[in-house]
């Protein structure tokens, strides 16, 4: 039936002048509905397919790939003892210390910025 229509339309728009002039002329404003209709059209359909696939997982129920995997529990490592203090330490202290030990200075003397060390002797010998 639309494919005899489409026939009669084209057959009717060749032979027919006065139909040819008024298809010119509604060009202009054809173009855009159509253009709108067909994005419109378009839209509705993405949407109604992307609605029913989704509507179709729901029931069918998640799937082995989608399913969250299990994982195995890690090796528990073994935890090393921590160093026991010297046995002069145990004497001096009398027990356990409560926090970590204080570092003594190698060498140099101590400095208000981190990480640098003032030696006397050598900033003496480099500036004479």
């Amino acid at each position: 039936m639309i494919i005899t229509l489409a026939n009669w339309v084209y057959s009717e728009y060749v032979n027919n002048t006065y139909f040819q002039s008024y298809v010119n002329n509604l060009s202009p404003i054809l173009l855009p509905i159509v253009s709108v209709g067909f994005g419109i059209t378009s839209a509705t359909i993405a949407t109604l397919l992307y609605f029913t696939m989704r509507n179709m997982r729901q029931q069918e129920g998640p799937r082995e790939e989608d399913l969250p995997r299990k994982r195995v529990p890690l090796k528990k490592t073994v935890k090393k003892p921590q160093a026991q203090p010297s046995k002069t330490e145990k004497s001096v202290t009398g027990a356990l210390a409560p926090g970590p030990r204080a570092r003594a200075l190698i060498s140099g003397s101590w400095s208000p910025r981190r990480g640098t060390t003032q030696d006397s002797a050598n900033e003496e010998d480099e500036s004479g």
